[in-house]
């Protein structure tokens, strides 16, 4: 039997295959991830506020964290719950991975600022730009971490940027322009650009 696996999700096992291993090897390291799951809402509010941080928009996470775009961001391209299940797929050995990821994220967001206020229940979620940044800095200079704190905002930038948010997998079709195109000014898909005639036999 074989199983399709698109190029997010060979992606995301490549990104994360490292970063779960060094988790493994430290779990004592954090005593909440093995035993205590993050909540699901908590969940979706710590990326949600990662997706912002990595890529800022217009959204209430970007106002929180006090850097906004005039243009949609990486929350409002709608693909939380494809980045998730994408977290969660990537590491089959390692149950429930996006929620180990955001409970490690709001735990170092305790140790930053334990007194930043927002509407969240997540402590990442109601950290400032540069506190988040700084939640980063902390995972780098870890062994156990580092890994992680390389992989997660490369990956979630690749993600913004892909047709994640925009793609049913049922029709295998999209319901619409994707965010990462219009902030990157991508055309759509076409087959020729106008930019390359004449490049092989005049066409």
């Amino acid at each position: 039997m074989t199983t399709r696996v698109s190029r997010r999700g060979f992606v995301g096992q490549m990104m994360f295959a490292s970063a779960g291993a060094a988790l493994l090897q430290a779990r004592d390291l954090f005593g909440k991830c093995g035993s205590e799951a993050a909540a699901a809402d908590v969940v979706h509010e710590t990326f949600n506020a990662l997706l912002a941080f990595v890529v800022p928009g217009r959204d209430e996470y970007s106002i929180q964290q006090g850097d906004v775009a005039s243009d949609p961001g990486g929350v409002e391209a709608g693909g939380v719950d494809a980045l998730i299940a994408t977290v969660d797929e990537s590491t089959p050995y390692f149950p429930n991975f996006s929620s180990v990821i955001a409970t490690i994220l709001n735990d170092v967001a305790m140790g930053i600022n334990p007194l930043a206020v927002g509407p969240y229940a997540s402590a990442f979620a109601r950290l400032s730009g540069p506190e988040k940044a700084a939640v980063f800095q902390y995972l780098d200079s870890n062994d156990a971490t580092k890994v992680l704190a390389g992989v997660l905002p490369a990956f979630v930038a690749f993600f913004v940027y892909s047709e994640a948010g925009s793609f049913d997998p049922i029709t295998r079709s999209l319901t619409g322009a994707p965010v990462g195109w219009a902030i990157s000014n991508y055309s759509g898909v076409s087959d020729g650009r106008d930019e390359f005639l004449g490049y092989f036999k005049g066409k």
